[in-house]
């Protein structure tokens, strides 16, 4: 079934019910960034496979709205198609609400599903509609989706406390203190990876990310477990019930926020927690919204946590060297391909003991393919290394230490002024908030500008976040704490975050520099607390793409002592020629 008899099909379904217009966005019941097959549903109905997006299909429209991340991928994959896009963020374009405005008239109907809709962009979308009524009992994509994937079921795992360093009883008694403070007697958690945090467990129900799908009912005195309970074997249930644990099936979930007594009160995340849930619980119980106590938990890294990190940088620095010099002997044979370097670095991490996944798709963009920001080869897309330009690769994985995610930019071989200058404004972007010292609890927004200033002293600019959170073995983006201009979050002691600025010339080349970094106590005087950030990262940066004119003594200094700590760092676990093109790769400029 091709793209137009989907939309056929769905239009159909509308016109039953009167439906003026359908939304299918990107999400699960627990409005998780990254989703298992089975919801995928916007890709389902429009063909475009970015982790980002909503669409809205009215009886003679079909609209997609993404961010900057995805435009140049929204243009490409949506080009033979009805769907048109608009980009997020930009006035020149509607926003979602104004299209719908447009298309619907008064007393109109909009639809959607709202198990996949979170409470929050039900608040803002009803507020903005007037008078137009939300329908959100509608699940038309499982009527007309005859070949939808099955629900995983996959095994779900207990996570070493020599990994962690808190057990689950220290983990939910802070939770419990947290929701004393806000005069709460439960706490519902629908987001698999805080589930996950609190009660010390992994899974596989979303490629890259190891959670399973689950909810969570924390009192005073129980701890309630939602999930399909064939993904546990015995040893697993026996662990969570000796943590008193109570096990129920995956939808039961509605029965037990039904039965809360009235003038109880329940604390809920509205960005997590979709309409359907929201809709059940006992009207009687007074609600409290906020950010979830966990999710502002397990952003603050333990000291247990970040030594096993380190670990998991030092592993993934040495697979970032092989596989370097790998393709800098390869290139130069005619015989890589982006798709085929992206395969062989999937190999080089799979054979360390402690791998788990990757922590996402791998990006491997060549020449103009590095200009689309989560660009992901394919067997048509791939493009052949040759010994000229740029190669944009972005890349992590999961180990039993830690998770990882690292972006380096290499030249493949002679390179044009305009790349040469392009990588040298992000690596002093990069190095400025690498290097900043910043006053205790600065928000991410403030942060952001310091990354952007030397693009925006030569005319240029990025339009992704410059960083975020990263999980321990859980999800590769991890809130509430980013680097972007719009981010309010304090940043504190111990979270940790990307650094990643970039530059895309579209149909020319892309530029990204990604460190992680952890917030860490620096000076302390009569001004105030200051923090700066400790490094994890290690992986060289290259340096033959740099002019260094551009460069102040500072940073040259700056870039020889950070390729002399990879060296440091990295060579013990290297021979042969990896350690060679490592020692090459470290060379003072």
């Amino acid at each position: 079934m091709n793209i137009d008899q989907k939309l056929e099909k769905l239009r159909e379904l509308m016109a039953d019910r009167k439906i003026d217009a359908y939304i299918i966005n990107t999400s699960d019941p627990h409005q998780s960034e990254y989703i298992s097959d089975y919801y995928k549903t916007r890709e389902f109905i429009s063909g475009f496979t970015g982790s980002a997006g909503v669409c809205v299909v009215t009886k003679d429209k079909a609209r997609l709205w993404t961010d900057s991340r995805y435009f140049l991928q929204a243009e490409n994959e949506l080009k033979f198609s009805e769907f048109e896009f608009y980009r997020q963020g930009f006035e020149e374009d509607p926003t979602m609400e104004e299209f719908l405005l447009e298309e619907v008239g008064e007393f109109g109907k909009i639809g959607f599903d709202g198990s996949c809709y979170s409470v929050k962009d039900y608040k803002s979308l009803s507020e903005n509609m007037a008078s137009r009524a939300l329908v959100y009992d509608i699940d038309y994509i499982s009527q007309i989706w005859d070949d939808r994937p099955s629900l995983p079921k996959e095994k779900v795992w207990v996570y070493d406390l020599k990994y962690v360093g808190e057990s689950l009883e220290s983990k939910i008694n802070r939770l419990r203190e947290e929701l004393k403070k806000k005069d709460c007697d439960y706490n519902f958690i629908g987001s698999p990876e805080d589930i996950c945090y609190l009660l010390n467990i992994r899974g596989n129900d979303v490629a890259y990310n190891p959670v399973v799908l689950s909810y969570l009912l924390v009192s005073m005195d129980e701890i309630h477990l939602c999930i399909d309970q064939d993904k546990l074997d015995d040893d697993v249930k026996n662990y969570l019930k000796d943590n008193k644990v109570k096990l129920h099936s995956y939808d039961y979930i509605y029965t037990l926020l039904k039965n809360i007594k009235g003038k109880n009160r329940i604390y809920i995340d509205p960005e997590r927690t979709n309409v359907a849930i929201f809709d059940s619980i006992n009207p009687n119980v007074r609600i409290t919204s906020g950010i979830n106590i966990s999710t502002q938990m397990k952003a603050i890294k333990n000291d247990v946590e970040l030594e096993n990190e380190k670990k998991a940088y030092i592993i993934d620095g040495v697979n970032l060297v092989k596989f370097f010099n790998w393709v800098e002997v390869g290139t130069s044979t005619g015989s890589l391909t982006e798709l085929i370097a992206s395969k062989k670095l999937h190999d080089i991490r799979s054979e360390n003991e402690s791998y788990i996944e990757d922590s996402f798709e791998t990006i491997a963009g060549y020449k103009e393919n590095g200009a689309i920001v989560h660009y992901e080869p394919t067997s048509l897309s791939s493009k052949t290394l040759e010994e000229r330009s740029l190669l944009l690769v972005d890349s992590g994985a999961h180990y039993k230490e830690g998770t990882t995610d690292i972006t380096r930019t290499v030249a493949l071989g002679k390179l044009t002024e305009e790349e040469k200058e392009n990588y040298t404004l992000v690596l002093k972007s990069h190095i400025a908030l690498m290097s900043a010292r910043f006053k205790e609890k600065t928000k991410g927004q403030r942060l952001d500008a310091i990354a952007k200033y030397p693009l925006w002293k030569a005319g240029k600019d990025f339009f992704h976040g410059t960083g975020h959170g990263v999980g321990f073995c859980l999800t590769v983006h991890e809130g509430p704490n980013n680097i972007s201009q719009f981010n309010e979050v304090e940043l504190l002691e111990n979270m940790t975050t990307s650094i990643e600025p970039g530059l895309y010339i579209k149909d020319k080349h892309g530029v990204r520099i990604e460190s992680e970094v952890y917030v860490k106590k620096d000076i302390e005087n009569e001004f105030g607390k200051f923090m700066k950030f400790e490094c994890l990262t290690y992986v060289p940066l290259d340096t033959r793409p740099i002019d260094i004119s551009m460069l102040d003594k500072w940073e040259i200094e700056w870039i020889n002592d950070y390729n002399k700590k990879c060296q440091e760092i990295l060579s013990p676990y290297l021979e042969g020629s990896d350690l060679e093109y490592l020692i090459e790769s470290c060379k003072e400029i």
